[in-house]
């Protein structure tokens, strides 16, 4: 009995924790205020091309990264309606320190930045089509 008890707390558990990370992969998340630095731009972003005057879609990726697929599509088909927004796609194994820096954590992670060079939006996994336009808005200051 004791087994059984011990099984499906852990079945729920599992479960729980399933749930939560589904919950948030893909999903765009706000970085709070707090996140923006008083110098807003690392010397690493500049070298790679995120620079003020223009917002930016950061992508880091790697060849081994098989849902980095997904997210370069799903880009590659919103940024037609925001001719305005870069988009700088980075192997996290070349730029392992930028990558350090920013909290890459998992692969793919996407990073969006205002035309202020401030980091608005994080997504990790693949956002949705939709979910991407309407961070693209925000950022941009341009109706889809």
């Amino acid at each position: 009995m004791t087994g059984i008890l011990i099984l499906g707390t852990a079945t729920a558990i599992a479960t729980a924790v399933g749930l939560l990370w589904q919950r948030r992969h893909g999903s765009v998340i706000a970085t709070s205020p707090a996140a923006h630095p008083r110098e807003p731009h690392h010397e690493g972003l500049a070298e790679a091309g995120v620079l003020p005057g223009h917002a930016t879609i950061v992508h880091f990726t790697a060849d081994w990264c098989g849902p980095c697929a997904a997210v370069r599509r799903v880009i590659e088909d919103t940024l037609p309606e925001f001719p305005d927004v870069a988009h700088i796609e980075l192997d996290i194994d070349a730029h392992a320190q930028l990558s350090r820096d920013l909290s890459i954590l998992s692969l793919p992670t996407t990073l969006l930045f205002d035309t202020h060079g401030h980091q608005r939006f994080r997504i990790p996994g693949v956002p949705t089509r939709e979910a991407l336009a309407d961070a693209l808005v925000s950022i941009s200051g341009q109706e889809s």
